[in-house]
């Protein structure tokens, strides 16, 4: 016993602000980092690593999706889809506003991808054939500009003209101010103009993103993103200039293409990329903030990949292919990667003021914070597992855990446990009595929420636990079970 005694060590887990590391095996990972971290997320409030919160069945669409794109400034989305009737196929088009779903009268002039952008107070929409104004007022309606170009497959505006790409190298710009006036006058520098780029260099345009006053273009081969080229775009026409911003890399689609404040992200044959502030385009070369996760995510990365922007959670959610039920989540603002799963594959996600929307199957769902169930479209609630495993303990020799202790937030109906090999030591709020200031009734056993946010407590329990190496992991059923800190007292023997 006092050789235990003398080579006792407090291993102390302080956050989990690390997040996913796949690059390195678990003995080599750093204490804050996880090996594996299925629906949680880092919240910034608690600095603990959360269960993602439930989804509330919020309408039923009624149609399968075929192409889903964002209203500008997180108003809602706009979906083209489908349903069976009678053995045919029958399209429409919908808008949803986050309150409700609105049938939008008229058809799409192409079959392709959509894309939106707000103009003049409506809003532009491009999928393949002639451009459409999409009108919101009293009535929602398509209305095709005739005199637009007769291909029109990405939108945008800049510097008071419309843009809109129209074959793998031209982008074609309306005349200032009029998204229906596309003819040029060689005398008249505000009508209609177009710009070549990347001409005759073999390669398609996937994608325009407006960032600030310039555009970054990707340009890559057939089915080659790995070998494309990213072009930055400045100045307004006559003295507009084509850039050369990075090589040998690309992206998929506009899908997989999102801009988050001053940095692009773009999904790649190699994982997810970024470029940073506008000022350096010119001379960087791209960066990868998947560093610890792409081993795998460059492993599933697909053509049909797409990147979504949840602004509200300062998130950035990747679907790495068709048909996924998980989106790799990273939290922009501190580098923390982990991974939701669904019950089924989601269409599309984005988020309103202090609400974050859920596309799947034909459903919308609201993700709430805290809520501790998954409901689906009839009705039934399923309990969300989130799991966290730590970094494995190995010395050469076998170890001895002999106590452990958990600092932990859980609801009464949510239940948690540590598990280390066979030992199970349970989370429950009857660990620790939580009281409100001098209050001496305890605050889980009232049925109104007195204390307010669910407080963390603490939870320590003696084990005996021996084995060559040791790897922890924490189960947590439940939306808003969170686990703050982790500590364990271990000896080799």
């Amino acid at each position: 016993m006092a050789r235990i005694k003398s080579n006792l060590q407090r291993i102390f887990y302080p956050s989990f602000d690390g997040g996913l590391n796949l690059s390195v095996p678990p003995e080599s990972m750093n204490r804050n980092e996880l090996k594996e971290a299925v629906n949680v997320e880092y919240s910034s409030s608690t600095g603990a690593m959360t269960v993602r919160g439930g989804l509330f069945h919020h309408c039923q669409t009624g149609i399968y999706a075929d192409s889903v794109a964002a209203l500008p400034g997180r108003r809602g989305f706009l979906i083209m889809g489908h349903f069976i009737s009678g053995g045919q196929r029958i399209e429409l088009v919908r808008l949803f506003t986050w309150n409700r779903w609105e049938e939008v009268s008229g058809s799409l002039t192409g079959n392709g991808k959509i894309s939106v952008c707000e103009w003049d107070g409506y809003y532009l929409v491009a999928s393949g054939g002639k451009l459409q104004k999409l009108r919101t007022r009293n009535t929602f309606t398509l209305e095709t500009i005739e005199t637009s170009p007769p291909r029109c497959v990405q939108v945008f505006v800049k510097s008071g003209r419309v843009g809109v790409v129209t074959d793998e190298n031209v982008i074609r710009f309306s005349a200032v101010g009029d998204c229906e006036s596309w003819e040029n006058d060689p005398q008249d520098d505000s009508t209609g103009q177009y710009l070549e780029v990347g001409y005759k260099d073999g390669m398609n345009i996937d994608a325009v993103i407006p960032l600030s006053r310039d555009l970054i273009v990707f340009k890559s081969p057939n089915n080659e993103p790995d070998k494309g080229t990213i072009f930055r775009i400045t100045g307004d026409y006559p003295e507009w200039a084509v850039l050369e911003a990075a090589h040998n890399t690309g992206t998929f689609s506009a899908r997989s293409v999102q801009a988050i404040g001053n940095d692009v992200y773009y999904g790649t044959v190699s994982g997810v990329a970024s470029l940073s502030a506008v000022t350096s385009y010119g001379e960087i070369q791209a960066t990868w903030p998947d560093r610890k996760v792409s081993a795998v995510l460059s492993r599933i990365m697909s053509a049909d990949a797409e990147l979504w922007s949840v602004s509200v959670k300062q998130q950035l959610w990747v679907k790495p292919h068709a048909g996924s039920n998980e989106v790799w989540v990273l939290d922009y603002g501190r580098g923390i990667w982990t991974k939701f799963e669904y019950s089924g594959e989601v269409i599309y996600a984005d988020g309103s003021d202090d609400s974050v929307y859920v596309f799947i199957g034909t459903s919308v769902y609201e993700q709430v914070d805290g809520k501790v169930t998954d409901t689906n479209d009839v009705g039934k609630e399923q309990a969300i597992m989130g799991k966290m495993r730590m970094c494995t303990l190995l010395t050469g020799n076998q170890v001895l855990i002999r106590r452990a202790f958990v600092s932990f937030g859980i609801e009464p109906e949510c239940r948690a446990e540590l598990r280390l090999g066979g030992f199970r030591m349970q989370f429950s709020h009857d660990t620790t009595p939580d009281y409100v200031c001098d209050n001496d009734i305890e605050v889980y056993e009232k049925e109104e929420n007195i204390g307010g946010e669910v407080k963390a407590v603490t939870s320590r329990r003696e084990c005996i636990v021996r084995d060559w190496f040791v790897t922890p992991e924490v189960i947590m059923t439940g939306g808003g079970c969170s686990l703050s800190t982790m500590g364990l007292e271990m000896s080799e023997v």
